[in-house]
């Protein structure tokens, strides 16, 4: 019991001065966030990429996956092919990722769309295909269709032969990526850049390329002739073998990103930082809000504690096979009943030949013995009675303002009770018996202690086992 008062004041201790530290660690980190607030901006990249992995990586990965599909792949080679079996399988990888998907068939002349949409090769709405399947790549990314313009990802198809077979790919809706990035930009107030391998710009936050022709060829934007890009270059040389890297211009940060997938590269423009009162008072409002879920926490914190003191004692002062309690709680009760009681019969019982039992049957119908005989304890007792598993195959009982007549009459009618009390192997027919034997020990309360008491009965059962067992002795001087 000193031992859980000890620990609730260390805990609390603890607690209350975890609470100071996060809170002197807070208002410091906050003034050098303030101090630094522009170059430490750049850190709302995390959740940009989970948006450029959910909205680009995973479309491109699913494209590579249809590239490689074996199925499609044989398919197409066919002489004779049903183009419902293409579009069925190209809805539903639509339906799956939410997107468009497609596939440009060499063989066959003709491409085919998730929307069931049919288009000849050698047309004027597929020029991209002889105009890409002329370069070395194998993938391309590139925005099309005029009348509602996606962002389109390219995968040239091989067969085992290496053999050109066409190309296929997903295709990504502008107005929804568009969407995205504004949502991004909203949130954290930056500007978003990708650019392509020739440093073209590709997708902007700013302003989405809304493409007239079918490759954007009279409306590409060289970033190079941004003045703050020029700046980065320079740090670019020299720091050249950093993938990530941040420039400070004019007020804002300017950080680039590659995306290697694409050979793209990706700029966050950060904006200048507001003005410090503002950030006081989001600071004012989220100490409010932490002090608020501290107390929040620290409530149920000590009803957790709580809890687990309560399941601590009683998994403590419990044994584990017999549900008995153990010695531990014998002695604390002792302590208890000397305070409203007068005089004491204490009962220590012991099984005969145990080790037998054992050694004979083994020792998982020896536990089985133990938890049959620590129940005959503790359902024969009166309510004020105590009985607790001592150690081994020994059994202590507490039967307080009890006379030795009475604690023999009751001692006795448990050892016939276990005498009568036939024991099963499960694995056999075999069944068997044993029995206990009983020492008896009264004394008056005051000014005798535990120990001694347990020692005397101790003594009465020696006799009870040397005069044959399975007997109660009483202990005399």
């Amino acid at each position: 019991m000193k031992f859980i008062r000890a620990f609730d004041r260390y805990i609390t201790t603890l607690f209350f001065f975890t609470i100071i530290a996060i809170v002197f660690s807070s208002y410091f980190t906050l003034k050098e966030v303030i101090t630094k607030y522009n170059i430490n901006q750049h850190q709302a990249i995390v959740p940009l990429f989970s948006l450029i992995n959910n909205e680009i990586i995973k479309p491109l990965d699913s494209a590579f996956f249809m590239a490689n599909d074996t199925f499609i792949i044989n398919y197409i080679e066919q002489d004779n092919i049903e183009q419902q079996v293409i579009v069925n399988y190209l809805t539903r990888l639509s339906n799956a990722y939410k997107m468009l998907t497609f596939i440009a068939m060499e063989k066959h002349g003709y491409l085919l769309d998730s929307n069931n949409k049919k288009v000849l090769l050698d047309s004027e709405p597929a020029e991209w295909y002889s105009r890409l399947n002329k370069k070395k790549e194998h993938q391309f990314a590139d925005i099309g269709n005029a009348e509602d313009p996606h962002l389109y990802f390219d995968i040239k198809i091989f067969n085992a032969q290496q053999e050109f077979l066409g190309f296929i790919g997903v295709a990504i809706d502008l107005n929804h990526f568009e969407q995205k990035f504004t949502e991004y930009q909203q949130r954290f107030g930056f500007e978003l850049i990708l650019v392509d391998e020739k440093n073209n710009i590709t997708l902007s936050s700013n302003n989405f390329m809304k493409t007239e022709s079918h490759h954007r060829s009279e409306e590409l934007i060289n970033i190079e002739k941004f003045e703050w890009y020029k700046v980065l270059s320079a740090e670019n040389n020299h720091n050249e073998k950093m993938s990530v890297r941040s420039v400070e211009h004019q007020g804002k940060i300017i950080s680039q990103l590659p995306l290697d997938e694409l050979n793209w590269k990706m700029f966050i423009i950060s904006p200048p930082a507001t003005q410090q009162s503002e950030y006081w008072k989001l600071f004012t409002a989220r100490i409010g809000l932490f002090i608020f879920l501290i107390l929040v926490l620290y409530t149920l914190f000590n009803l957790s504690i709580g809890h687990f003191k309560n399941r601590l004692v009683e998994d403590s002062e419990t044994d584990f096979l017999t549900k008995l309690p153990n010695r531990s709680f014998i002695h604390w009760k002792y302590e208890e009943l000397v305070k409203s009681n007068k005089h004491i019969s204490i009962v220590i019982a012991d099984i005969d030949n145990f080790k037998k039992i054992n050694d004979t049957y083994g020792h998982v119908v020896g536990d089985e013995v133990l938890r049959v005989i620590a129940k005959q304890f503790s359902n024969k007792l009166r309510q004020n009675d105590i009985s607790c598993r001592w150690g081994g195959e020994e059994f202590v009982m507490l039967l307080p303002n009890t006379s030795v007549k009475h604690a023999l009459e009751i001692t006795e009618r448990i050892r016939k009770n276990i005498e009568e009390t036939p024991f099963s192997i499960s694995s056999s027919n075999i069944t068997f018996k044993t029995t206990v034997s009983f020492g008896i020990y009264e004394s008056p309360l005051t000014g005798s202690s535990l120990e001694q008491l347990i020692k005397n009965a101790d003594s009465a059962l020696y006799r009870a086992k040397d005069n044959g067992r399975n007997r109660v002795e009483v202990y005399s001087d």
